[in-house]
């Protein structure tokens, strides 16, 4: 801060100054006391003006400095808090790398139960087939069929469990289309009769069914289709003493050749015609297995139906993956049997075959 000389001191020095200059002799001593008054005066408006600019800069500095303090002590909070969340950091990071190491345990123990489900399901089926040949073969009682047309005297259409059936090889299939609307244990199956109603089932994983374009006049021949939710609900889809059969394969090596053909009803499949017209093929089979496909159709996963006439798709317990499972189709233009995988949402008929 700049020191400034006593008021006295500056007086005495204007007074020292004037003296010494030879003008102030010629004037009276009136005259000297004023101009010596005046100068005073002068010199004192220019101390208090310097001061106050003085006084002003350093309130200048204190505010500066008032507000520097501020600052630091934003800072210092500001770097406390960062110093937190670099520890909350830490500290997720630690928790994210232990939930990657225990998932990763989760997952390999999924797989190695999904290993041991399979083991104990190709045991299961085993163990069902080695007990198909043990039971006795049921005295086949023969029934006017009209639905399956089944006109092949070498395969007997019976009742077995209140449902026709047909025994082809060691196997005893359904020889219609399901046509339940409960579950095994009693409870209702959902029926969808919009679109948006089978879209939302497909889209909730929830278990629906319907008849071929809505129509219950459509049961009579083709049963019901239904979407895989329904098909390997824990309630259980198939009547008592039938399952959703895994062993399609073993159906298709029994018939061999043209096993689709041999599966096919007599009549209901479209025919098709070949080099414009000239020639036209039947779709319908020879139905030796006595198995009455018919060409039920499919609905498809937004509730669209097609197909009826054209295709028959059956439904296999088999999942495929988390959105699909397998299938088995026949079609009015081939003799073989199609093996697909597909949308769990779509809706195909389903044949069940005896414990």
């Amino acid at each position: 801060m700049k020191i400034f000389p006593s008021l006295s001191n500056v007086i005495l020095l204007n007074v020292l100054l004037i003296l010494s200059s030879s003008s102030i002799f010629s004037q009276s001593k009136k005259e000297q006391i004023e101009i010596l008054t005046n100068r005073v005066d002068s010199l004192n408006s220019v101390v208090g003006a310097e001061r106050k600019i003085n006084n002003d800069k350093t309130n200048q500095i204190n505010s500066l400095n008032s507000k520097i303090v501020g600052l630091e002590s934003d800072i210092s909070n500001l770097n406390k808090k960062l110093s937190g969340l670099e520890a909350d950091k830490k500290e997720l990071n630690n928790q994210i790398s232990a939930n990657k190491t225990n998932l990763t345990a989760k997952h390999q123990e999924l797989s190695d139960l999904q290993a041991e489900l399979n083991t104990k399901t190709d045991s299961l089926e085993l163990l069902r087939t080695e007990l198909t040949k043990l039971k006795p073969a049921p005295k086949p009682v023969v029934t006017n069929n009209t639905n399956t047309n089944n006109t092949n005297q070498n395969a007997q259409t019976s009742q077995t469990g209140g449902f026709k059936s047909v025994k082809i090889g060691n196997q005893t299939w359904m020889a219609e289309n399901l046509n339940v609307s409960t579950f095994r244990n009693g409870d209702p199956i959902p029926e969808a009769k919009t679109n948006e109603a089978w879209e939302k089932a497909g889209k909730d994983g929830r278990p629906a069914w319907c008849y071929y374009e809505n129509d219950p006049k459509n049961a009579a021949n083709y049963g019901k289709l239904y979407n895989w939710y329904a098909v390997n609900d824990s309630r259980g889809l198939a009547p008592i003493g039938w399952h959703i059969p895994t062993e399609w394969s073993t159906l298709d090596n029994q018939l061999g050749d043209d096993a689709g053909k041999k599966m096919k009803s007599t009549s209901g499949w479209n025919s098709w015609d070949e080099e414009n017209g000239k020639k036209t093929h039947s779709g319908n089979g020879t139905n030796t297995s006595g198995f009455s496909g018919l060409p039920g159709g499919l609905r498809d996963s937004f509730g669209t139906f097609y197909g009826v006439g054209d295709y028959g798709d059956w439904w296999s317990s088999t999942e495929d993956d988390t959105g699909n499972a397998w299938a088995r189709s026949l079609g009015y233009i081939f003799g073989f049997v199609g093996r697909d995988d597909n949308p769990k949402t779509t809706g195909f008929s389903v044949r069940c075959l005896r414990d």
